[in-house]
């Protein structure tokens, strides 16, 4: 090859080398902005001031997460509280969170089997293969409080673990019906698999045993201790009172 041919060929190079590199900065660019525009939306969902004798606390494992929760006040004095994870991970899962947010803040019911009825209709065929674990609780304004369940962790009810129908995760077979159960009690808290799930460096997970024996703490108490032992998952903890506690704290 000639000096000439070395050249035009260096020159050749040089320049797919430098449109390639440009080609992955754009897209680099386009998808780190696609991910702070999920990001702002999902903190305008998840944001908020708590309601009285409510907490709640999300720590995405990245940028934006699949993890999802709603604290409702209904016209008849009733309080709707909600706990949901979409599966898989990024801007997919974020997608259907927004998805999930926007059904249930159109959705009037009170009822928690209704409202995971058309959750799940409304997510049908909509989820790419996925599904979505989803806990709602009403707490009327009496105090009573009666849980329905989609596929989610059970809550936790003055330190100990609820015993409530699992119903299938939303959004894998139409009109599924779901159950509900009346449970006493005066602290709920509420847990996503990824306190539960987090696993340290032994790769031992944090487990039920350990998430019932903090599960009267703070929601932030809950959410760093799973954190700091070994975050793998969106951690997303609501801790709730009974209205008959809240009233007779006022």
């Amino acid at each position: 090859m000639c000096s000439s041919d070395l050249v035009l060929f260096t020159g050749l190079v040089t320049g797919h080398v430098v449109r390639t590199s440009n080609r992955r900065r754009n897209e680099e660019q386009r998808l780190r902005g696609e991910l702070e525009a999920a990001q702002s939306v999902q903190s305008l969902l998840l944001s908020g001031p708590m309601p009285e004798g409510a907490d709640a606390v999300y720590l995405p494992a990245s940028e934006v997460g699949g993890d999802f929760y709603q604290i409702l006040d209904r016209s008849d004095g009733s309080r709707l509280v909600l706990v949901g994870d979409v599966s898989g991970k990024g801007l997919k899962a974020a997608m259907l969170v927004s998805v999930a947010v926007g059904i249930l803040r159109n959705e009037k019911s009170s009822s928690p089997a209704a409202i995971l009825g058309a959750l799940n209709n409304g997510l049908a065929e909509h989820t790419g293969g996925g599904f979505v674990t989803c806990c709602c609780a009403r707490i009327g304004h009496d105090g009573t409080v009666t849980i329905a369940n989609a596929g989610h962790p059970s809550p936790y009810v003055d330190g100990r673990e609820v015993e409530v129908a699992a119903g299938l995760p939303l959004g894998v077979v139409r009109d599924a019906a779901y159950e509900e159960s009346v449970v006493p009690g005066e602290q709920f808290t509420f847990v996503s698999d990824g306190v539960v799930e987090a696993e340290n460096a032994q790769r031992e997970l944090y487990g039920f045993e350990r998430t019932r024996a903090i599960s009267t703490q703070a929601a932030r108490e809950i959410a760093k201790a799973a954190q700091a032992w070994g975050q793998n998952d969106d951690i997303t903890v609501v801790t709730v009172q009974s209205t008959r506690t809240v009233r007779r704290n006022a």
